[in-house]
């Protein structure tokens, strides 16, 4: 047992303190994986950039870094740097940056917590550690700086100007204010109007829902209807190229014949004149046959109440001595009366006698 030693003896002395001292950063590294993981991993595949800044603008460290509203990594330092503040952050190495980039402090939420925005461009890529200069950053808008301008543009204001355009709304608005009563009433009427026929609103917009829901229906329908609307109309287009083509041909027809009739003018010419003077003659006919038809018309109708009248003709000719005048001769010499003064003046109906005296 004298040559042999002891397991223990391995853990003492120098052995001992290495040991422990090993074993204390395993205990820290098993905590600060187990407590932030994300963070380990982030520096682990992060790559960092700089930028500098007229003014820090309230961003600290652990604030975002976001590309396009995605946090893409976060700030690590904030530091004063030869011409204003210099931002150190990181970035995802799946992240490309190009050689003209550009970043913004930004605000991120309503109260006020300041977010890095970062821009890619550039056709070129940025090195790790490489700086963003002044030129293509931009800090925040801050409440000194919109005091400042606000103080510069009021003092730039003309007050005369200012006075001389609110006493003319002033006077513009007292003669308007008359005006505005009555408009306000109709407006109060029109709402009044519309609420008493709010039903008749709501009826009207359920038919028009339901035509709605109708057409829906019949689309099939509808568009069957202006496909075949699409092939009358080109059927259409197609006589309309006919009727086309039609005068056309009768147009050179027309300038055939007008050719044939001015080589031919000499024979003619005779021809024509003896059809104008027929057609003129017919015409002329045409004209008094017109002339002719009134009277004919007044006459038939004379004749056609003198005919009605009775089963006799009962017929009025104008410049003649009036029938009752010689009818009494007439009758004498015809036999139509007797002398005798106890016959009957007219034998009317003849008598089958005949003329007294006569054969019988």
């Amino acid at each position: 047992m004298g040559g042999a030693r002891s397991p223990m003896l391995k853990y003492r002395g120098a052995n001992l303190t290495r040991a422990g001292f090993i074993g204390v950063i395993l205990i820290l590294l098993v905590v600060a994986i187990g407590l932030q993981p994300e963070r380990l991993i982030a520096w682990a595949s992060a790559i960092t950039y700089r930028a500098e800044f007229a003014e820090a603008g309230g961003l600290s460290t652990g604030n975002d870094v976001k590309v396009s509203g995605v946090r893409v990594g976060s700030v690590i330092d904030v530091a004063l740097g030869e011409r204003g503040a210099v931002v150190t952050f990181t970035v995802k190495d799946a992240v490309r940056l190009g050689d003209r980039t550009t970043a913004h402090i930004r605000t991120g939420s309503l109260l006020g917590e300041r977010v890095l925005t970062v821009e890619p461009s550039g056709s070129g890529a940025m090195r790790v550690g490489d700086v963003i200069p002044q030129s293509r950053t931009g800090s925040p808008y801050s409440l000194n700086e919109a005091v400042n301008d606000l103080t510069t543009n009021v003092a730039a204001t003309d007050m005369n100007a200012l006075n001389q355009s609110l006493d003319l709304l002033s006077a513009t608005l007292d003669q308007v204010a008359p005006r505005l009563g009555p408009t306000f009433d109709g407006l109060t009427r029109l709402s009044r109007s519309l609420n008493s026929r709010s039903e008749r609103l709501d009826t009207l917009l359920k038919h028009a829902a339901t035509v709605s829901q109708v057409l829906a229906q019949r689309s099939g329908q509808v568009n069957t209807l202006i496909l075949n609307a699409n092939d009358l109309l080109a059927v259409l287009v197609e006589r309309r190229h006919a009727i086309s083509e039609l005068l056309a041909n009768v147009s050179a027809v027309a300038r055939h014949v007008t050719g044939l009739v001015e080589d031919n003018e000499a024979e003619l010419a005779p021809t024509l004149d003896r059809l104008n003077s027929v057609t003129a003659m017919l015409e002329k006919n045409r004209d008094n046959l017109s002339k002719a038809l009134p009277g004919l018309k007044k006459f038939e109708i004379t004749s056609s109440e003198s005919v009605a009248s009775g089963a006799y003709y009962s017929a009025f000719v104008p410049n003649l001595i009036p029938p009752q005048l010689l009818q009494p001769f007439f009758d004498y010499a015809f036999g139509f009366r007797a002398g005798d003064p106890n016959m009957p003046r007219a034998l009317f109906p003849w008598p089958r006698n005949g003329i007294p005296g006569g054969s019988r």
